[in-house]
């Protein structure tokens, strides 16, 4: 296909990559400022041009064909250049202005990172943010997102990655608590209390702690499993049972002493403990808003601010 005709078909290119974000023709439109009619129109004429079925539709669903799913992928990466290149051409070495999409876990976004940002914005008033909370992860080469920050010991493969800070795991439970049913003196004393895990799957049942090289395994059960840090909080304030933390959503209970930490010595091996990351792709051109972005990070997150 020449150039002439190519240049014709980006805005439908764009079309295609708001109406997979969206999920649905009409939210598609929403976001356009268009009718949902306008964006049938688009995605028809983009596989009249290219020859290709795009999207699979039924009266409830829609998904990407084979063919669809490598063509959209394209098309992300055609918007993502388009913003670089709009960004470095209105972008200064001294000036900070552009928009910036990054995507973060939900305890740690809530916990941590929100208030950092909203200073961030209040410092850099010509900066825009899209903030996507989310606990699964999401790629940012094949998604509209510049970058991520989660915690981990594994960093991306093949993405940039810049070092914001650590998290430990933390656990605790009350005085109260203890105080009934004892101070448990080793990992494996666990199995005669009451552990308040996440009850995500069966595998969070094994808890591991690691001391000098050395690994114990524990199987842990308790009547209360939940997926939410502020209701196992609850639970443990309430003198319910053990559990772990995030070390930034229960430092606060530690110092004042409303809760007690058990097993100081001894690293929780799970998810949420590591170091604090932000990976983003790599590129010749890394917007200055990023860069600006992820050294303010590491400002806060390393003097713990």
């Amino acid at each position: 296909m020449d150039t002439n005709k190519l240049i014709t078909l980006l805005p439908e290119m764009a079309t295609l990559v708001v109406v997979i974000e969206e999920g649905s023709f009409s939210k598609a439109a929403e976001r356009l400022g268009v009718a949902p009619s306008s964006v049938s129109r688009s995605i028809s004429k983009l596989e009249s041009a290219l020859n290709k079925k795009l999207l699979e539709r039924t009266t409830r669903n829609m998904r990407l064909s084979n063919s669809g799913e490598q063509i959209y992928s394209l098309c992300v990466d055609m918007l993502k250049s388009a913003r670089l290149a709009t960004d470095a051409a209105f972008s200064t070495q001294d000036e900070v202005s552009g928009e910036i999409r990054i995507a973060a876990p939900r305890a740690f976004s809530s916990q941590v990172l929100s208030p950092i940002i909203l200073d961030f914005l209040q410092q850099y008033p010509k900066v825009t943010v899209h903030f996507i909370v989310e606990d699964h992860f999401i790629d940012p080469v094949g998604h509209e997102v510049d970058m991520i920050i989660h915690i981990t010991e594994k960093p991306v493969e093949g993405l940039v990655a810049k070092v914001l800070g650590s998290n430990r795991l933390v656990l605790c439970a009350s005085a109260e608590y203890l105080s009934a049913h004892g101070y448990p003196a080793e990992p494996e004393d666990l199995v005669k209390h009451q552990c308040i895990r996440l009850g995500e799957s069966t595998f969070d049942r094994k808890w591991e702690f690691r001391k000098d090289q050395v690994i114990r395994s524990v199987t842990v059960d308790g009547r209360l499993a939940v997926n939410h840090t502020h209701i196992r909080k609850d639970a443990v304030l309430r003198g319910m049972g053990i559990s772990i933390f995030p070390e930034f959503s229960i430092a606060k209970l530690v110092q004042s002493g409303a809760v007690v930490e058990l097993f100081p010595d001894w690293e929780i091996l799970s998810r949420y403990q590591g170091q604090i990351i932000a990976q983003y792709p790599q590129s010749r051109f890394i917007p200055n808003q990023l860069k600006v972005l992820v050294e303010y990070l590491q400002s806060r997150l390393s003097n713990g601010k």
